[in-house]
């Protein structure tokens, strides 16, 4: 059986300091990324990215299998296609979406999945939990303009 990779597959791929991006053309197979690395993705595919120490990755479109949270890491998603994501000890996921569900069967593993919408589309997404303790590391991030009228409302209650 032959298997047919990408010409462009980055294989086991480290990056431990600086500024990367991630577009359409590039596939990689398992990404890490340490100490202060920051990482904006455009699209492309990843197979595995793990996150470690204190990174920060803005995600805004792409395919992923697999996202695993670690240390003091952020990862900020407003797009993008997931299969599984896993966050352990400090690290912390910024959803920006709407409408979302939670539930705590199911997926792979059968302890839950992720659904809803994106803010950058409206498109729909839908991606399991790797353990029990990643959806306790998701903050749900409400729309910019529901941030502005709450604040507003704060600050008129406040005058009164």
């Amino acid at each position: 059986m032959l298997a047919f990779l990408p010409v462009n597959l980055q294989a086991g791929t480290v990056w431990e300091s600086g500024h990367h991006e991630i577009f359409d053309v590039e596939v990689y197979g398992e990404l890490d990324i340490y100490n202060d690395v920051t990482l904006d993705i455009f699209g492309g595919d990843i197979l595995r990215l793990a996150a470690f120490d204190t990174t920060i990755t803005d995600w805004h479109d792409g395919t992923m299998d697999v996202l695993w949270v670690n240390d003091n890491s952020i990862v900020n998603i407003y797009g993008g296609s997931l299969e599984e994501m896993a966050a352990i000890e400090n690290g912390q996921i910024n959803l920006y979406a709407y409408d979302i569900v939670h539930t705590t069967t199911g997926g792979h593993y059968g302890i839950g999945q992720v659904m809803g919408y994106y803010y950058s589309d409206n498109s729909y997404f839908c991606f399991d939990l790797g353990n029990l303790e990643t959806y306790s590391r998701i903050n749900i991030i409400p729309e910019p303009s529901t941030l502005i009228l709450i604040s507003l409302g704060l600050l008129f209650l406040r005058k009164r």
